[in-house]
């Protein structure tokens, strides 16, 4: 299994799966283009659905809410599963996908199971 860490987030491949757990309650435009790249560095310019573990943040910046809507944010994301375990943060969330609309099919889940079984539809069987 390839695996990323920094103080704010790691990231690693499984079963087909890119999971990025974010580490750090605020998070900024820097922070999510280190992710980007990060991201791109492991999955060498291959496609996966993304598992994204939001549910220590409690901030992100403006900007790094417009960073992560632009396209090529998503290059190289199938799909993204976004856990949370707020329904605070549901709630901005949904309020972010309706402003910035994903790139890529975008869900909102409190359970990490179901969020996982979505992701299924999406994996490139080449890629696990």
């Amino acid at each position: 299994m390839e695996e990323t860490r920094t103080n704010y987030s790691d990231i690693w491949i499984e079963d087909g799966i890119v999971y990025t757990v974010l580490n750090y309650e605020n998070f900024t435009e820097e922070m999510v283009e280190s992710g980007i790249k990060q991201r791109l560095a492991i999955t060498k310019d291959n496609w996966y659905p993304i598992f994204a573990d939001v549910r220590k943040i409690k901030n992100f910046s403006r900007e790094a809410r417009q960073r992560l809507a632009q396209k090529d944010a998503a290059y190289g994301s199938a799909a993204v599963a976004i856990v949370t375990n707020s329904k605070v943060q549901e709630v901005l969330y949904n309020f972010f996908n309706v402003i910035y609309k994903a790139p890529a099919p975008t869900k909102m889940f409190t359970d990490p199971d179901k969020a996982i079984e979505w992701l299924q539809q999406y994996k490139d069987p080449n890629n696990v």
